[in-house]
């Protein structure tokens, strides 16, 4: 269970963060993001028009720097729970459409992983102030993860369940993300930006 004493900052204290947190948070924050990424790289195996491919891509821009404000201002670990929450209704939509402008608005919504791996940044940045190489390579990894995720799992779900089955397979590992997130993490408080 997460402490009731906030996490130290650089602006409060001059001690060390506190090790178990700044842990959970290093892990789970870069899974949600490698998902997010993930649900992305999916949408765009399984697209039927080449133009459905930059959906996701062009409205998950437009969320990035909304996000990124929202998760300063607040507690991020609930930002990308709600933001996790988006995406389980997104692949849950796109697992069940069939029309192309199903099809359209599922890769807009799916934008949402552009503010993940943004209130994912703004999180790993009030864990460590500072320390933008540390969190760029970080979020390369994770991003890397993600692809390699979707390239590998995608064919052989697709092949044993069929393709609508692929976009559910995502969301178990989101469901534990969101619940690890739940238990297990707070959100730097009195970060500095």
């Amino acid at each position: 269970m997460p402490s009731s004493v906030p996490p130290p900052t650089l602006k409060t204290s001059m001690q060390p963060a506190n090790g178990y947190q700044m842990l959970v948070a290093m892990l789970l924050m870069p899974l949600a993001c490698a998902l997010a990424v993930a649900s992305w790289t999916l949408y765009a195996l399984l697209a039927k028009q080449p133009i459905y491919v930059l959906m996701p891509l062009c409205s998950g821009a437009l969320l990035v720097w909304p996000a990124w404000y929202i998760a300063r201002r607040g507690d991020t670990c609930r930002v990308m729970q709600w933001l996790l929450l988006g995406l389980v209704l997104a692949l849950g939509g796109f697992g069940m459409a069939s029309q192309p402008w199903e099809f359209l608005l599922v890769g807009v919504w799916l934008g949402l992983g552009g503010a993940v791996i943004a209130t994912g940044i703004a999180h790993a940045k009030g864990w460590m102030p500072g320390r933008w190489v540390h969190i760029g390579v970080g979020l390369c990894l994770a991003l890397a993860a993600g692809v390699g995720l979707s390239l590998r799992m995608a064919p052989l779900v697709v092949q044993a369940y069929g393709w609508r089955a692929a976009p559910f397979s995502l969301l178990i590992p989101l469901f534990m993300i969101m619940l690890l997130l739940w238990l297990f993490v707070e959100s730097p408080e009195n970060a500095t930006y």
